[in-house]
């Protein structure tokens, strides 16, 4: 080791100091050199130069015939890391590794494997008996005595011991540089201090520095400088660090800082529970929380209804014809309310899975799935058909002794005889062994019955169910609709003669034009030349087809009057219907057309689930939540904000404790040679393992503990608990809020980590 023309000038905020002033030295191959002064000679200026932790202003230090900082910056800490052992003056032991973890250190940087002469060194310098105790529970001579064990594990050919016996007794002193002198045998060891007696008692040489430069060089054993074999390698080698190794220093800082540890994780899995919660109110979509119930309990439809003084009812004409123009792209499917038992004996009391009584009559829009035949009037227009479910078949049998309905059986309503033309395939059977007393599968299957328990007609088989139209007064007609524009493209016309006997079908007339869509002449001519002395019922079922030749079809039924005799149909734009003064009445005040079934996987489900009356019962419930998520959204985000304030400012003081906290223990790493990367390597690691334990944490408080205090403390009664159960906080909502909260804790150590980087060797070492 040399130095040649080595000067250190540091600039302070009045003038230059000049710690080193161009020195030059020679030091042997072995022996123990002193290097003595007063304090502020330049001594540990020096030794941080010889330790590679600071740089010169100008000269160099040679290493073995290579000038140590013109190698490559990684060098440095190569040569740290295996050519030179640093014993300080205050041990510098790594307080949360034992006695043998603080001597293994360095052969775990130098890749070394094989651990066994840590014996001998211990051995050694006697410290056998206090192997595997922390480093807290010895005492001061035996902490010089592991930090030298340390600095000779490695069997690096220089030494260099600052102040070694600075904190020790005159016992320890002897002790410690007995060892010191015992070591020198086979390699430099470099000692500063300010005992001039122990220099001349010990040193081989001894070296006095004042103001920067060599006041004396003695030489106090000529036999330093005798060329010895030395058998060590020059190559210097860069520390290695492996993933388990890290891992034991961030498991070693989280349980010797065990309070500021879980102070940090409670509050990262507190504000990520809360902001979960508080993030599920904000981004509360209630389409997705009721489509996640239809999901877990099978329920397949919504059924939509009009409102009247708060009551559910049927569609009038003119909000059913708004809502086929609104969403034309859609299957509405027409419910209509019927009453048809199954057996007739009131004695039968309807508590069990089959229902006595059929409550709907459903129009085929054609997209139902048949198990047998086919649909109504899909081969025999003219006959009265009508299709029924395998739910109904199966009780109809159950209360009719086994009896199974089949094709071409016949089933009678309102004194008309219908034929069974096919079996829809509802898959009820999912339901058959339900748990009556799980609340949400009974609402499930209940919403399910909507078709379930339904008889299936087409739009013609429609018309026998219509109630049967009042009389007028032949003196005073009223128009009642003006909305049928000429241009509209018709493909059926279903007319029916206005008597006192049940409603029957007088006359049919199918027409599709492929060329353009519109209605023939010959159509509207058989029309008036129908010669009925009464007026005429007209319904009205509209088709419209794309230029991409997809047919949309939705039904315009305006039922209504008009005169055939006196109404021109062929020259009109718009056809003016005429009634009689009670069937106005009746129409503009009490007439009724359907409710609609909407399946789950219409395009406009969302939308419409959004916009329109949803009469589910247990869309209920998920409306009360949204509701309230919906009045509450703006307090919450304010909430959200506040706690982001109050993680920021947590994220920052907890990570400044931490690099308060570890500053000997960093600077005592970067002596050894472990890079700047490498150093903050552990700390990052808590980061993580904190982000993953509380995402596991506030989930689990989320998924098990949150549901159970609402429904004890918050929700009590069983209508809040049905709305709660709509309540749900979104993965992206959790994953969201978490990488912002986890975001801010890594930001705040980022800071940190560039006050380390920044800083150079030796004032990590110094100050930090």
């Amino acid at each position: 080791m040399e130095v040649r023309n080595l000067s250190k000038v540091y600039r302070t905020e009045y003038e230059l100091v000049h710690a080193l002033n161009n020195m030059d030295l020679v030091f042997p191959k072995h022996g123990l050199v002193f290097i003595v002064g007063v304090s502020g000679s330049g001594k540990s200026t020096l030794m941080n130069m010889l330790s590679g932790v600071d740089t010169p202003t100008e000269g160099e230090v040679i290493i073995d015939g290579k000038s140590l900082f013109a190698q490559n910056k990684k060098e440095l800490f190569g040569y740290r890391n295996s050519y030179v052992g640093l014993i300080f003056q205050d041990y510098n032991l790594i307080d949360d590794m034992n006695v043998y973890d603080n001597i293994k250190l360095p052969l775990e940087l130098l890749g070394i494997k094989d651990f066994s002469v840590i014996d001998d060194i211990l051995k050694k310098v006697d410290i056998e008996d206090i192997k595997y105790s922390s480093v807290n529970e010895i005492s001061s001579g035996q902490m010089q005595r592991v930090a030298i064990a340390r600095a000779l594990v490695k069997d690096s050919a220089v030494i260099l011991a600052d102040e070694p016996t600075g904190n020790l007794d005159s016992k320890n002193t002897k002790i410690v540089m007995d060892l010191l002198k015992e070591i020198s045998k086979d390699r430099l060891v470099v000692v500063i201090t300010h005992d001039d007696d122990a220099a001349h008692e010990y040193g081989d040489q001894i070296i006095e520095i004042e103001d920067g430069r060599i006041l004396e060089n003695k030489v106090q054993d000529e036999s330093i400088n005798t060329e010895l074999p030395v058998n060590r390698s020059t190559d210097f080698i860069q520390p290695k660090i492996g993933f388990k190794k890290q891992l034991s220093f961030t498991k070693n800082f989280i349980f010797s800082n065990i309070g500021r540890s879980l102070t940090i994780l409670i509050l990262m899995i507190l504000i990520s529970f809360i902001g979960n919660i508080l993030c599920g109110y904000v981004f509360f979509n209630i389409e997705k929380s009721y489509t996640t119930y239809q999901d877990e309990y099978g329920s397949e439809f919504i059924k939509l209804a009009d409102t009247y003084s708060g009551y559910t009812v049927n569609y009038n004409v003119d909000h059913y014809i708004d809502l086929f123009e609104k969403y034309y792209d859609s299957n509405l499917i027409e419910v209509y309310g019927i009453n048809y038992y199954t057996n007739k004996d009131d004695s039968i009391e309807e508590d069990n899975f089959y229902k006595t009584e059929v409550t709907n009559l459903i129009v085929d829009d054609g997209s139902f799935e048949y198990i047998d035949g086919v649909s109504p009037n899909s081969k025999y227009p003219d006959v009265a058909q009508i299709a029924i479910t395998d739910y109904y078949v199966d009780c109809y049998a159950f209360y009719n002794d086994g009896e199974i309905l089949g094709i071409g059986d016949t089933i009678r309503l309102n004194g008309v005889n219908f034929t069974i033309c096919g079996i829809v395939d509802t898959s009820y059977e999912k339901y058959i062994n339900y748990d009556t007393s799980d609340l949400f599968t009974s609402m499930a299957f209940q919403e399910n019955l909507e078709y379930y328990n339904a008889f299936y007609v087409s739009s013609l088989g429609q018309t026998y169910w219509w109630d049967n139209m009042t009389f007028f007064e032949e003196d005073v007609k009223y128009t009642i609709v003006t909305k049928i524009p000429a241009e509209t493209k018709y493909s059926r016309v279903l007319m029916r003669k206005l008597t006192t006997e049940p409603a029957s079908l007088t006359s049919t007339a199918n027409w599709t034009n492929k060329k353009n869509g519109m209605v023939s002449k010959a159509l509207w001519t058989d029309l008036l030349e129908m010669s009925y002395s009464d007026p005429i019922i007209a319904s009205y079922s509209i088709s419209f087809v794309c230029s991409t030749r997809a047919k949309y079809t939705f039904s315009l039924r305006a039922t209504a009057m008009y005169d055939s005799m006196t109404t021109n149909l062929e020259n009109k734009t718009e056809y003016e219907l005429i009634v009689g003064k009670q069937l106005f009445e009746k129409y503009r005040d009490k007439q009724q057309m359907c409710k609609f079934l909407i399946r789950r996987t219409d395009p406009n489900y969302k939308k419409i689930l959004l916009n329109e009356n949803v009469v589910n019962q247990s869309f209920t419930f998920a409306r009360a939540t949204w509701n309230r998520a919906d009045s509450s959204k703006y307090v919450m985000i304010e909430f959200i904000i506040t706690m982001l304030l109050i993680m920021t400012v947590f994220a920052f003081i907890m990570n400044s404790m931490t690099m308060n906290a570890e500053k000997k223990k960093i600077g005592i790493k970067y002596s050894f040679g472990i890079t700047k990367k490498d150093i903050v390597k552990p700390y990052i690691f808590e980061i993580v393992l904190y982000t993953i334990l509380a995402f596991v944490g506030s989930f689990l408080l989320i998924k098990f503990v949150y549901p159970l205090v609402v429904n004890g403390l918050i929700y009590t009664t069983e209508q809040e608990i049905k709305e709660y159960y709509f309540f749900y906080i979104g993965l992206e909502s959790i994953l969201g809020w978490d990488a912002i909260v986890y975001a801010i804790m890594l930001f705040s150590l980022f800071v940190m980590v560039l006050r380390i980087v920044r800083k150079s060797p030796i004032e990590i070492i110094k100050d930090l």
